[in-house]
């Protein structure tokens, strides 16, 4: 396993790690059963990552970075994911995104199919607003201006700026060119197995074609006898 991939996969571990203690502390769990939930958790890594690398190590790092929103466990932290660029400011990070057309029109395409409540007016009114350079729009204004549901922001400790995993993803790959080309061979692959069954199909149909009516019924475990009687 090559350094990149045992790192995200061993902070993945030892996240979960974290969760399962909190519940040994609690009595849900015991050390053993842990130890075991562990085990059968690397069995199911080491067959996400032959199935589907790139799909699988980003699964990993967006769960390592979701934090609780008032319950909602999809929502993952913008502010974490923003220190990996730059760690004095992640703030600068995020608002650089957000000042991107193309993000607010990701942002604007998930409330409409999402939030019932969402703006369109306070949307346009930002988009507007985005020509004037001394404008600068913050996960905050967003949500006051048009209503949004998909990104937060929370005060005090642990705080910081949150958004839908959806949302999270398209962050994640603006933020880092190497996690757009991972979504890139996520998409590809995925293609490439529908590819796969589609072919699969066509030729199991093709094969039926070809079937007379006895080969047929004996491929389906019956005989004509058992069909239509003697």
């Amino acid at each position: 396993m090559e350094e990149f991939t045992k790192g995200v996969v061993e902070e993945y571990i030892a996240h979960q790690r974290r969760v399962l203690n909190s519940l040994l502390d609690r009595g849900v769990y015991t050390q053993e059963g842990i130890e075991d939930h562990i085990r059968c958790l690397r069995e199911t890594i080491e067959e996400d990552l032959d199935s589907n690398k790139a799909y699988a190590l980003l699964k990993m790092e967006m769960d390592v970075k979701k934090g609780s929103n008032d319950g909602e466990k999809e929502y993952v932290s913008l502010t974490h994911i923003a220190r990996m660029k730059n760690f004095e400011n992640p703030s600068y990070v995020i608002q650089s995104w957000l000042r991107d057309r193309n993000t607010l029109d990701v942002l604007y395409l998930w409330e409409i199919e999402n939030n019932p409540n969402f703006r369109k007016d306070g949307y346009e009114s930002i988009i507007n607003k985005l020509s004037n350079p001394s404008f600068t729009l913050t996960a905050k204004i967003w949500k006051e201006e048009t209503g949004a549901t998909g990104i937060v922001s929370k005060q005090g400790n642990g705080g910081g700026t949150f958004a839908h995993e959806d949302i999270a993803i398209d962050f994640y790959a603006w933020t880092f060119p190497q996690k757009r080309y991972q979504l890139v061979k996520i998409i590809s692959g995925k293609a490439a197995f529908l590819d796969l069954i589609h072919e699969e199909l066509e030729q199991q149909k093709e094969r039926y074609n070809n079937m007379t009516l006895n080969e047929l019924c004996a491929s389906q475990g019956i005989t004509l006898v058992d069909k239509f009687g003697e």
